[in-house]
């Protein structure tokens, strides 16, 4: 007589260790079994740290599942039902598969499970819905015990956060100075990628010893632990332990947050040129835009261009000036270079700061005014305005919106000089930083470059490697 193919399913829910040592006994087990049925084994599958109550995909179980369908297998050997099964619904296709095949289901702790009569599928039926209510039952416990756990403030347990020690409750003597460096840096200005390249810089490694991104410092930066918050399924408790920041900081720091993301989007650097918005014309005082303009080998660059109509075809500029943006930018960088080095600086920057609650009414004003501007639109989806009224009421308010925007940008941090590490010098730390932190250091310092237009002789001007006539440039430096 031919002896019976086995095939071994082994399943564990949570392997904390990694070893797979709860589906090593499991496949032991069954094992013995298996030899005392006088069987032998064809195949062994198993998911390790896998639920088979959540519903997700089970290799091993659909790898089970196809052996059998493919009658490769005689009868099943588990530890327990559960092991395999833990749903009805995934016990109906279960049966759906081996019926027909007269497949046996053996376990080491529950017997036989016999699915080819009624009365067998009944009982399996039934130990699958007991192991359903035990699975949502133990799951309320869980989450009662969490929520009463936040409640009081306790640690949540789980991965170590940055600035913390393992228990939650200490602070770690090394990470924590860095949450506060990391919080009041983008407060002042600086940006989440800067940050991050100065800490992998100074090789400061993150919890889990790896490099720094922008993401990972704005996670830390933003994470309630730090504010004396104990935060739960969206709710927010006051945290047992004492906080590493004050609620003010905190309060100030997703201002700053949300201040960026009304004036750029969700995007962190809305600028791509240095001098996007610091540059005029000479002739007509119109703002000058970058275009990439064709130069006489045909190849193209960019270069600032005064604009005489804008995307609407209403005149803004005369148009006359146009100068290529490489040279311009370095001038101003080389003058910026030599005014850092006046004597009157360390004043002027000491003065700019941010008013936090002038801040806060700008926010409120933009949010009123993008309100406002949605219900013009609302009003004329519902017939409720013409279309000429319409377009007179969204122009004026659009130009509001965009105005509190400019101001909303002018009310933003400007310390930068505070942001150079004390063992680098200015340029160094304008080498190394990035696009947001050079344009606030240049918006802490010019008001505004006029660009004038050339004159004869200025083919003969160089300025550095440039054909350039610096005299055609005037900076207005900020007081």
């Amino acid at each position: 007589m031919q002896r019976p193919r086995f095939a071994i399913y082994t399943r564990i829910s949570r392997d904390r260790v990694g070893a797979g040592l709860g589906v090593e006994r499991q496949q032991q087990d069954c094992q013995a079994l298996i030899a005392q049925l006088g069987g032998h084994i064809v195949g062994s599958y198993s998911d390790n740290d896998i639920s088979a109550y959540s519903g997700k995909h089970r290799p091993g179980y659909e790898a089970l599942l196809q052996a059998i369908k493919d009658g490769l297998v005689d009868a099943v050997a588990v530890w327990h039902q559960d092991r395999l099964l833990r749903r009805t619904i995934d016990l109906e296709n279960y049966i759906a598969v081996c019926q027909p095949l007269e497949v046996a289901t053996h376990t080491v702790k529950a017997g036989r499970l016999d699915l080819t009569t009624p009365a067998g599928r009944a009982v399996a039926k039934t130990l699958a819905a007991w192991a359903s209510y035990e699975v949502e039952t133990s799951t309320d416990r869980v989450k009662a015990a969490k929520l009463q756990a936040a409640k009081a403030g306790k640690s949540s347990g789980g991965n170590r956060a940055y600035g913390w020690l393992q228990n939650g409750v200490d602070q770690h003597p090394d990470e924590a100075p860095v949450v506060c460096e990391i919080v009041k840096r983008f407060i002042s200005g600086d940006s989440w990628n800067s940050i991050a390249l100065d800490l992998n810089k100074r090789r400061i490694p993150t919890a889990k010893g790896k490099m720094w991104t922008a993401i990972n410092v704005s996670n830390v930066a933003q994470l309630p632990r730090h504010y004396g918050v104990r935060s739960h399924n969206g709710q927010e408790y006051k945290a047992a332990w004492a906080p590493l920041l004050s609620q003010d900081t905190r309060d100030e720091l997703l201002l700053v947050i949300k201040r960026g993301q009304t004036i750029h989007g969700r995007r962190t650097h809305a600028r791509k040129h240095l001098l996007t918005g610091f540059v005029f014309c000479g002739i007509c005082g119109n703002k000058m835009n970058i275009i990439n303009a064709q130069q006489r080998d045909g190849s193209y660059s960019p270069a600032f261009s005064c604009r005489k109509k804008d995307h609407r075809g209403q005149e803004v500029g005369c148009g006359k000036v146009k100068r290529k943006k490489d040279p311009v930018e370095d001038l101003l960088i080389d003058c910026i270079m030599y005014r850092l080095d006046t004597p009157d600086l360390a004043r002027m920057i000491a003065n700019q700061g941010t008013d936090t609650a002038e801040l806060k009414a700008r926010m409120r004003d933009y949010d009123t005014q993008s309100l406002r501007l949605q219900e013009i639109l609302s009003l004329y989806s519902t017939n409720e305005m013409t279309f000429d009224e319409y377009k007179t009421a969204k122009v004026a308010a659009t130009a509001r919106l965009e105005a509190l925007g400019r101001e909303l940008e002018q009310k933003s941090p400007r310390n930068s000089m505070g942001l150079i590490p004390a063992d680098q010098s200015v340029r160094e730390a304008w080498d190394y930083g990035d696009l947001h932190w050079r344009r606030q250091l240049v918006d802490v310092l010019v008001e505004k470059v006029l660009i004038y237009p050339k004159r004869p002789g200025d083919g003969k001007a160089r300025y550095k490697q440039w054909i350039f006539n610096p005299e055609r440039i005037e900076i207005a430096w900020k007081n």
